[in-house]
Parts: structure tokens; C-alpha cells; sequence
């Protein structure tokens, strides 16, 4: 027969194990949350530009160069969902993992930077440089990839 205990303990189990993807034991009655430790690392994202920053922070912009994007709800949304992931890796050797970003090094006269696609189908991409072994990035500028076709 199960107690009141076991079913709260088995209702918690099942909360928890849906917003912490199975990461969740339960052991003599306990439970036990299993958690890596990279889990608490995150890259450390800063702004060369304020119109970027106000961009990205607020959805909003008065810089010509971001205005049209502001008032593009779909780019916005591809915007935060690449931030969200950005926040979520510890360093960028791990954006390769999502192919969507198209994570890569930039060639000639942006060599030393790196670019991630913002959006599946979209034109845009972020543009940053790497410190500290990808560890931290310095976000430059959104800007078109194949120009304004």
C-alpha cells in the first residue's frame, strides 16, 4: 500500500524530472537532482556597440542601422532565441552543435571574427570575436549576409 508520501514524492518526481530532463533520482525515498557541472558555466557576451545592446536588451532601436529590425517581429524573435542559446553554452566551440547558427570563422577582411546566422532561412547574422578560448565574446554588429537582394 502507498502512502500519501510516496504519491507527493512521485508527483514531485514528475514535475521535476519534465523541467529538468530526467536528470532526477529517487533514492531511499530522496530525491536527488543530477547536475554537471558545466551546467553553471556561461559564455560571457558583452557589446562593442550600444545600438546593439539596446537592440538585443529592449527589442528596441533609434540607430538607422537596427531600426528596420526592430520593427520586424519574426527577426526579433530569431533574435532572442540565438541569444538564448548563446547564454546557454559555456564556450563557442559548442554552437557547432547547432547547425541552424551555421557557427564559423570569417575570411578576409573579417578575419579574427566569427559569424552565427540569426534565424533558419534568415539574411542576417551576428558578428563577434572570441576571447579567452571562446569563453567570451564581444557582439560587433548584425548585419546582412548576402547584402540587400
Amino acid at each position: 500500500m502507498t502512502s500519501c508520501r510516496d504519491v507527493a514524492l512521485r508527483r514531485l518526481y514528475v514535475k521535476l524530472s519534465l523541467f529538468f530532463h530526467q536528470n532526477v533520482i529517487i533514492f531511499d525515498n530522496f530525491l536527488y537532482l543530477r547536475i554537471k557541472f558545466n551546467f553553471f558555466c556561461m559564455l560571457i557576451i558583452e557589446f562593442e556597440d550600444e545600438a546593439i545592446e539596446t537592440l538585443i536588451i529592449t527589442g528596441q532601436s533609434n540607430d538607422k542601422r537596427y531600426k528596420k529590425l526592430a520593427s520586424n517581429a519574426p527577426f526579433k524573435k530569431d533574435l532572442s532565441k540565438v541569444i538564448l542559446i548563446l547564454r546557454s553554452v559555456s564556450n563557442t566551440k559548442e554552437l557547432v552543435r547547432y547547425g541552424q547558427l551555421h557557427y564559423e570563422a570569417l575570411k578576409y577582411e573579417l578575419a579574427g571574427k566569427y559569424s552565427i546566422r540569426i534565424g533558419y532561412n534568415s539574411k542576417y547574422r551576428l558578428i563577434f570575436e572570441e576571447f579567452d578560448n571562446g569563453i567570451r565574446i564581444n557582439l560587433i554588429e548584425i548585419n546582412e549576409h548576402y547584402g540587400d537582394k
